[in-house]
């Protein structure tokens, strides 16, 4: 399954890259060491440990393309990136797991927008989320907190300053943030938030856009309805090959805004596969998530952000009827990624969230009409 999943993502970045290079738009490339540190509350204090890397990317600029979305968003460009973080110096949970990680590394599809310019200085934001291998962590113990599994999702966003310093190169100076985790699909899943700062260089093959540039895919520019069913899993606590099974269902109503924003109200359902028995705690407690029935349900309030192919969403929620295992878990949200097929169907990995834990991931389609 590692192996398998380490392939896709290498074909997919190869078949970009090989699209990319034979393109006539505009490219560049970006380097950035970085220098971070563990964002970590346990230990009585927020920033613990050392930790170095770099971040790479190939891109595309868009800037100049005539797509509605991208005036809207600011969207200058977007491509693939590639992360190496060196985990080796963590402390890990008050000592027990100390340098018990390796190194980790990963692909993430990223976006740049500019948010503002100062003179020749422009401020940019860059979201990414992604894959990610760890080739070292601290398995099926108790104390680890952090992380259950060797493949894990990346999610990055970096905030800095693109200053040129020649036609060809500039300069960028900002902060990133890197969160890794499973989403529980194995347990411990408490994941990694890191910080840092970074230095790097940006070089660019500008060239003027002399015809008019526009992507061959439009959103639904209408309100509509959606519908959605997948599949998930959460693990099991010091059993990284055992998951317990849940399928997740929505129904419920887009308002359109423009082709970058969508308001959205709907109902959730979670059919559990295996319910929470008192008498099989080990086998089946889920923390939050916990049921003794098979079904929950909630109704959801939140928005889409429609960049291209991908819209990102997020809903919170209040329960109607959940006969949970915690009293405290009356309200969810949930948001994640999908990939749109066409304007009307899409592929997408939704994570149901309590509170900061997530419960699990729903990898399923989505339809609207």
């Amino acid at each position: 399954m590692k192996k398998h999943s380490l392939t896709i993502i290498l074909f997919f970045i190869g078949l970009l890259i090989s699209k990319a290079q034979i393109a006539p738009e505009n490219r560049s490339i970006i380097f950035k060491p970085i220098f971070g540190t563990h964002v970590n509350s346990n230990q009585g204090h927020l920033f613990q440990d050392q930790i170095t890397g770099f971040d790479a990317a190939f891109l595309k600029d868009i800037s100049q393309n005539s797509d509605k979305w991208i005036g809207f968003s600011g969207a200058k460009a977007y491509g693939i990136g590639f992360i190496f973080r060196d985990f080796s110096k963590l402390k890990g949970n008050n000592d027990t797991s100390a340098h018990s990680f390796g190194q980790l590394y990963g692909f993430v599809a990223q976006m740049d927008f500019e948010l503002f310019k100062v003179g020749k200085a422009k401020f940019n934001f860059t979201p990414g989320v992604g894959l990610s291998l760890t080739n070292k962590y601290f398995s099926k113990n108790p104390k680890n907190r952090f992380l259950g599994s060797t493949v894990n999702e990346a999610i990055k966003a970096d905030l800095g300053m693109e200053l040129p310093i020649s036609d060809h190169t500039d300069l960028l100076i900002g902060f990133g943030f890197l969160h890794i985790s499973n989403g529980g699909l194995t347990v411990p899943n408490g994941g990694l938030n890191t910080g840092n700062v970074y230095i790097g260089l940006k070089l660019n093959n500008q060239k003027p856009v002399t015809a008019e540039q526009k992507s061959n895919y439009t959103p639904l520019q209408r309100n509509s309805i959606e519908v959605s069913a997948g599949l998930g899993a959460r693990g099991v606590p010091e059993q990284n090959d055992k998951h317990l099974f849940k399928s997740g269902f929505y129904a419920g109503y887009n308002f359109y805004i423009n082709d970058v924003v969508l308001l959205k109200a709907g109902a959730d359902a979670v059919y559990y596969y295996t319910v929470y028995d008192p008498q099989n705690y080990a086998g089946t407690y889920q923390n939050y998530g916990s049921s003794y029935d098979r079904w929950r349900t909630g109704v959801s309030v939140g928005a889409d952000v429609n960049l291209w192919r991908i819209t990102v969403g997020a809903q919170v929620g209040k329960y109607i009827h959940y006969n949970r295992v915690k009293e405290d878990a009356t309200w969810y949200w949930t948001f994640g990624p999908t990939f749109n097929i066409t304007p009307q169907l899409g592929v997408q990995a939704k994570t149901y969230m309590h509170f900061a834990q997530a419960d699990y991931v729903n990898w399923g389609l989505v339809y609207r009409f």
